[in-house]
């Protein structure tokens, strides 16, 4: 679990070219952090797209299939929609992610079908149900707290 304080994370500025309906758009702010996912002696660094509107955590596949060494179809199967309204595929394992050095259990997805997003995501169940996230957008801030601590 988290220390009674609370962790603080600076938005991430991506590129963003700029188009018909936003002229001056030179990047983007989003909620991005670096973890560590852990699986048996294995670990890498990833980043996560901290996302409230995301049911679930779900991550690449291709990294924890060529970097953890986990065998992801062998995990539990699950069909779930993005914005795109296309079908897409998880496979979901217990793993651990390591968050600022504190480890936590997860039960994630990891999908072959993440291709085009360059980062995982933390959803509602897994990470919003155990935290209470502060979103600051003007202030570029992200602030997260164990539940207990109000």
């Amino acid at each position: 679990m988290l220390p009674t304080s609370s962790l603080k994370f600076d938005y991430l500025l991506f590129p963003a070219a700029p188009n018909e309906a936003f002229p001056h758009r030179s990047y983007a702010k989003r909620p991005v952090i670096n973890i560590k996912l852990l699986f048996d002696d294995k670990t890498v660094k990833y980043p996560v797209l901290i996302d409230s509107g995301a049911d679930f955590c779900i991550f690449h596949a291709e990294i924890a299939r060529d970097l953890l060494n986990l065998p992801v179809k062998k995990g539990k199967k699950l069909i779930f929609y993005g914005t795109g309204g296309i079908a897409q595929t998880a496979y979901f394992h217990n793993i651990q992610i390591d968050l600022c050095g504190y480890e936590i259990d997860l039960f994630a997805g990891f999908s072959f079908d993440m291709e085009k997003l360059p980062y995982g995501i933390l959803g509602q169940t897994g990470f919003f149900d155990r935290f209470k996230i502060e979103f600051d957008y003007q202030g570029k801030r992200i602030e997260i707290k164990s539940k207990r601590n109000k």
